[in-house]
């Protein structure tokens, strides 16, 4: 899996930025005042071109300025399944020498989740720290060697960004840098270089939130840990979403406002045994991982992704799920379904489309009627999304409750249209009564949906 950074910043604008301001150059000149002052000497305020950290110790540090560190102290966390572990790590100058003993610049041990730990230039013979360094994370095996779990590059020069409360990840492993220290004294930004100053915009951002729901009705041994999440932009740069420490199914992560898809890993030791389902949530989520969708400023999208230990996700004697299916309807310019797509009205050289969606009159009424529905105890999950993405807002998630399953026949009065026909073509099937508050004219509309049956593997 490609190394992934939760730091959303844009490094060429940040090389800027972080020099915060510049020095002009005057002339050497003598004072007027009390005698004659070189460029040098540091008293009565008297800097002239070689003004350095020894003059003015009493002027307060721009919290936009950064200066290259000797000393860079962060706090550690971990996943929450590896809370209670202990780890040691090893640090590099690049991160194709971990592992060579030679190459390793020194080591911290006894190292926990949420502790606070620091790296010291002088602890391997420089007077400031390498422009680039490299966390490598061992996680410690009793009476075996240990493991590397993680492996996280920071960039510790002010050439790109640098600061307080900077946060790295890989591998759901986290650094958060609580200070960087020359001679003693805090020498990066005090903040995200992007907010400093009066010039730069803050970016534009929203959140993803992944929820995962997992069933392990089939003897799955899957846990909510092997289980991660990324979403990549159009230009194809990845963000890892960090699983929460208190709630192991839910995952999220501050991204860029633009067009994503979602992809979900699963761990190489249960990927066989374990298929996604559906998606559901809000209006924006996506109808399956890999489709694109939108996460506008300030604005979270909450999504949750099933998952079913039954192998190939079409479920069978045994299992939960026993259907999984996606179809279509298309709307004309009045409300109306047209008898297209996988309509109950259309049939394709003289055949019914089977399963189908049953149009009710003009009110947003639908119904997904399938064979395989043979039970009002039956748990139905679905989502009703436009079909096409809007390069500006998006594919909307039509507003939609699960009301009733009934029969899908002409005795049902819930199956009359506006004017109070029975459907043209009843059958025998029972049917899931959607009702829908918003299915747009002129749109044509995906459902997508699972059937399970609780019953089913007792």
């Amino acid at each position: 899996m490609t190394k992934l950074k939760t730091t959303l910043t844009i490094s060429a604008i940040a090389s800027i930025l972080i020099i915060g301001g510049f020095v002009t150059a005057t002339p050497n000149a003598f004072s007027t005042y009390g005698g004659n002052y070189d460029d040098d000497d540091c008293d009565h305020g008297y800097y002239g071109y070689n003004y350095d950290d020894d003059c003015g110790e009493d002027v307060p540090k721009d919290p936009c300025d950064c200066e290259k560190p000797d000393t860079l102290k962060f706090k550690f966390s971990t996943p929450s399944s590896e809370i209670d572990s202990e780890f040691r790590i090893e640090i590099y100058k690049k991160i194709n020498y971990i592992g060579n003993e030679d190459k390793k610049l020194t080591s911290i041990v006894d190292v926990t989740n949420m502790g606070d730990y620091q790296i010291e230039s002088s602890s391997f013979g420089k007077e400031k720290l390498n422009s680039n360094t490299v966390f490598a994370i061992y996680k410690i095996v009793e009476n075996d060697d240990d493991d590397l779990v993680s492996s996280i590059e920071i960039h510790t020069s002010c050439s790109q960004d640098l600061y307080i409360g900077q946060t790295e990840s890989d591998n759901g492993y986290s650094l958060e840098i609580t200070d960087g220290l020359k001679d003693g004294k805090t020498s990066i930004s005090a903040s995200n270089p992007l907010t400093c100053g009066d010039d730069p915009e803050p970016e534009k951002t929203g959140m993803i939130v992944i929820r995962n729901a997992l069933t392990k009705d089939n003897g799955g041994k899957a846990m909510l840990e092997d289980f991660s999440y990324k979403v990549t932009d159009e230009l194809g740069a990845t963000f890892d979403l960090v699983q929460d420490s208190l709630d192991p199914s839910i995952h999220s992560v501050e991204v860029p406002k633009g067009d994503y898809k979602l992809s979900q890993i699963i761990a190489s030791t249960v990927t066989e045994s374990y298929s996604e389902v559906l998606i559901s949530g809000d209006k924006k989520c996506p109808a399956t991982t890999n489709e694109s969708f939108m996460i506008k400023k300030d604005k979270t999208v909450s999504c949750t992704i099933y998952n079913d230990d039954n192998g190939d996700g079409s479920g069978g004697p045994g299992g939960i799920v026993f259907q999984n299916n996606s179809m279509e309807i298309e709307i004309d310019g009045d409300g109306v379904g047209l008898p297209t797509k996988d309509s109950c009205d259309n049939y394709v050289d003289g055949i019914k489309t089977e399963p189908c969606i049953e149009m009710m009159g003009t009110e947003g009424n639908i119904g997904i009627v399938d064979s395989e529905l043979s039970s009002t105890t039956t748990i139905v999950l679905f989502s009703v999304v436009e079909e096409t993405l809007d390069p500006l807002i998006g594919a909307e998630n039509a507003e939609c409750t699960l009301e009733r399953i009934i029969p899908h026949n002409s005795e049902s009065e819930f199956l009359y249209d506006d004017e109070d026909m029975p459907p043209e073509d009843p059958t025998d099937n029972l049917m899931v009564f959607l009702g829908c508050a918003e299915l747009n004219a002129g749109k044509v509309y995906k459902i997508n949906y699972v059937m399970i049956d609780p019953t089913m593997g007792q």
